[in-house]
């Protein structure tokens, strides 16, 4: 592995393409449910990887030019013997020998490519989803390239991202979900023990620090935040119920019965971020969210309020930095530095840092 580099981390979003994979879980996010030491590869670049220490990311890079980050064995490969798994053309343009390729943007498709730097989008049944371990079509809902071991090395355990106190055994990129005999899995030591050390700060989601769903909210939450949520689908006269920000999170709201009762929390879907004001979870880009938009996106990368969409944060360490002269403005929804100026919401409206 190279040493990192922080000049390329500064310009990397200048070079991140705009056909990359959505990814499930961030780099971030599988160190901490990870207690061992080691490697993962990076969802958003075939070539990129993570070091995991302390449950934390503590160093990443990128494989030497012509090879791919294989996250199973943990090691950087020639690319024209290795899956690039957020780009399975690409995989099909280098292969040299016949071999399926997952589609990472539907689960019930798959690329066939034939060695000669060809490829074929096919389909599985209904009700059935590729496997990329197998390779096979498969029956269930779930889609097997979700999981958390898809970037991570074979034969180990970690903690359960949704379910805290048990644990999933990878292998070939598949998770498979276990509880312990007796007691709760430890994520921090990866040990089964009779203590459960699983709260608010760990309780199950793979964005939530702060709130666990199902939290009440303070006795005036609903109250505060009844006249700044409005449900565009229904007048204001008919609506019974509100949604109201967190007031803490991008991503947290509290369903309120009425304005009087004590409001529940709930997250949106991983990728989204809660718009008040439209009572609604929306694109990050469609809102200009003033707290840390880094919370529940799975990107490197995200553009910085009242910026302009001329500075983007680095999630990982909260650092901020500037896209190149020539291409000023940082695209968040491509993740690329770009002249064209954008309309997003969040580089044209300023918002209030201090609510």
């Amino acid at each position: 592995m190279g040493a990192f580099n922080l000049r390329i981390c500064v310009l990397a979003a200048g070079l991140l393409m705009a056909s990359q994979a959505y990814a499930a879980y961030t780099m971030e996010q599988m160190c901490a449910q990870w207690s061992g030491k080691g490697y993962v590869g990076n969802p958003n670049d075939c070539t990129g990887w993570g070091f995991c220490q302390g449950q934390n990311l503590v160093a990443w890079g990128n494989c030497s030019p012509n090879q791919t980050y294989n996250a199973q064995l943990g090691i950087c490969n020639w690319s024209n013997q290795t899956v690039c798994k957020s780009n399975p053309v690409s995989t099909c343009q280098l292969a040299t020998s016949p071999m399926y390729v997952a589609d990472p943007d539907n689960c019930n498709q798959y690329y066939n490519c034939d060695g000669k730097g060809n490829s074929q989008v096919f389909s599985c049944t209904t009700g059935s989803v590729f496997s990329a371990s197998g390779p096979a079509c498969v029956w269930g809902p779930t889609c097997p390239q979700d999981s958390i071991c898809q970037y991570m090395l074979n034969d180990i355990f970690v903690g359960d991202p949704k379910h805290c106190g048990q644990y999933i055994s990878c292998s070939k990129g598949v998770g498979t979900s276990g509880t312990c005999a007796s007691g709760y899995y430890n994520l921090q030591t990866g040990n089964c023990e009779p203590k459960n050390t699983c709260d608010s700060s760990n309780s199950g989601s793979t964005t939530d620090d702060q709130f666990t769903v199902g939290d009440l909210s303070g006795a005036k939450t609903c109250a505060n935040g009844w006249a700044a949520a409005k449900d565009l689908s229904t007048s204001e006269e008919t609506v019974t119920y509100k949604f109201v920000s967190d007031g803490a999170t991008c991503y947290g709201y509290y369903y309120c019965a009425t304005k009087e009762s004590v409001g529940v929390w709930n997250s949106c879907k991983t990728g989204t971020h809660f718009n008040p004001k439209a009572g609604q979870c929306v694109s990050p880009a469609a809102y200009a969210c003033p707290y840390n938009r880094c919370g529940n996106v799975a990107a490197t990368f995200m553009a910085t309020v009242n910026s302009k969409c001329g500075t983007y944060t680095y999630c990982a360490k909260g650092t901020t930095a500037n896209c190149p002269a020539a291409d000023p403005y940082f695209d968040e929804v491509h993740s690329i530095c770009t002249s064209g100026t954008l309309n997003y919401t969040v580089c044209t409206e300023e918002v209030n840092l201090t609510n």
